[in-house]
């Protein structure tokens, strides 16, 4: 019973570890994956998170202002003699009458209460909590330049991997007119020229070489996204990308500027720049008013060679004890120092409202100019979608013709470059829609739900 209890366990636990490490060694990642691995493992990200828990930080302090501040001290050490006697009939001063014989310790309490300070406390808070919604907003503005980048790799490993198609598509055509050529030039075949064949040899060592730099730029491409995603280098992954297709898609400019204008992190950061830097110049004024608290403060001291005198008028720091509740009021009289700093704070205000006109004024420009290169590459890829169909159809007919012995080698030569070149333009233009559709959707803010971290 206990072997075969033993040997079930083994099986169970290769077998599991073994799924687990295949996983481990086979990552499958697709556009949305991608996104949603690189918004959250990105290198870059880490340092706008600190900033968060910086101001998280302050808000922190700004919230424990109105609560006690308690500060202790406890000291101690050697303690000169002194009785009472040498009060009287009078007292000796004299460094060679003074003998130390003895220890002391004193402890010493204050709390200080703030109770009124003309919204100082209220403007820290209020500005650390904006400080806060800022580097939030600024970490969202990096996810966006994050996603932005990793589509832009992602569809160009997609727009590589076509063209490698392409090209080991063109080097089998390219070798299949060469075979063929050569074995018309040994037929002495009068439409058969050695020219062509040169050509054809020229065009494969064209091909061969643009498909060794097409496989290089795939493998640095999948590098890229690896760093990109958070993935170890040592780490195999496999990147699906689908075919680039044409697309069209229904774009109200308008309603895009309404929006980049109510979603862009950038919108957001001004938005809660100014409630904190209002706050500050609160703060600042604060300044000009008296803070007023409450402070409890306290003195425990003795000595082993000191006697306690019992008189108000002889204070002795040594072996004494007290403690005392006030009402206070501080008030820092300067001449023009503060109300520099109010200036100051003002002009870092008028700054944030500077950034907001611009804002207001420059994003429907970039809206603008990023809808104008959408419909120019939509329009684009859809002249290239015909051009590509046409040179697909002179590429089949002239192989055909070739096929049935009515056509000649130069006419398959000339449809194989044709369609090489209107196949790679047709490519290009179907990267750059897909490239116009991303950053108009980055720049309208539309890319907001990428950027939430799904936990």
């Amino acid at each position: 019973m206990y072997s075969v209890k033993f040997k079930t366990s083994i099986v169970l636990f290769v077998f599991l570890f073994t799924g687990w490490a295949f996983a481990e060694e086979n990552i499958s990642l697709d556009l949305k994956s991608c996104i949603e691995r690189a918004v959250r493992f990105h290198p870059e990200l880490g340092e706008y998170k600190k900033d968060i828990e910086i101001y998280k930080a302050k808000l922190s302090q700004a919230e424990s202002a109105v609560l006690p501040q308690i500060e202790l001290m406890a000291i101690g050490g050697p303690s000169p003699k002194a009785e009472k006697e040498t009060l009287s009939p009078e007292i000796k001063t004299d460094v060679k009458s003074t003998t130390i014989n003895g220890v002391f310790g004193m402890i010493t309490m204050q709390v200080l209460q703030p109770i009124y300070t003309f919204g100082k406390i209220t403007g820290y808070k209020t500005a650390a909590e904006g400080g806060i919604k800022v580097s939030e907003a600024e970490l969202e503005k990096k996810r966006s330049e994050i996603i932005l980048k990793t589509k832009e790799l992602y569809w160009s490993l997609a727009l590589v991997r076509e063209l490698k198609g392409l090209a080991t598509e063109i080097k089998e055509e390219l070798e299949k007119a060469i075979k063929k050529t050569t074995e018309d030039l040994k037929k002495d075949i009068p439409s058969a020229d050695e020219l062509t064949l040169y050509k054809l040899k020229t065009y494969l060592g064209e091909v061969k070489r643009n498909l060794n730099e097409i496989e290089k730029n795939e493998a640095l491409i999948t590098e890229a996204l690896k760093f990109m995603t958070g993935i170890p280098l040592t780490q195999r992954v496999n990147i699906i990308t689908p075919s680039l297709r044409y697309e069209e898609a229904q774009i109200n400019k308008e309603e895009m500027i309404n929006k980049a204008l109510a979603l862009r992190p950038e919108i957001i950061q001004i938005r809660e720049g100014l409630k904190a830097k209002e706050a500050l110049v609160n703060v600042e004024k604060s300044n000009q008013y008296p803070q007023i608290f409450a402070l409890i403060k306290g003195n425990l001291s003795g000595a082993t060679n000191r006697d306690k005198i019992h008189n108000p008028y002889i204070s002795d720091p040594l072996n004494s004890s007290y403690i005392a509740a006030v009402l206070g009021m501080k008030l820092n009289i300067d001449f023009g120092i503060t109300k520099g700093k109010i200036r100051e704070a003002q002009i870092e205000y008028e700054k944030i409202l500077e950034k907001k006109k611009l804002a207001e004024q420059g994003i429907p420009v970039q809206i603008t100019k990023a809808y104008l290169e959408y419909l120019e590459a939509t329009k684009t890829a859809k002249d290239m979608e015909e051009a590509f169909q046409n040179a697909k159809k002179w590429l089949v007919t002239a192989d055909a013709n070739l096929d049935m012995g009515i056509g000649e080698t130069k006419d398959l030569a000339d449809a194989v470059l044709a369609y090489a070149t209107t196949r790679v333009n047709h490519l290009r233009s179907l990267y750059n829609q897909k490239m116009a559709m991303a950053n108009l959707y980055q720049l309208s803010g539309l890319d907001k739900e990428e950027r939430e971290v799904k936990e």
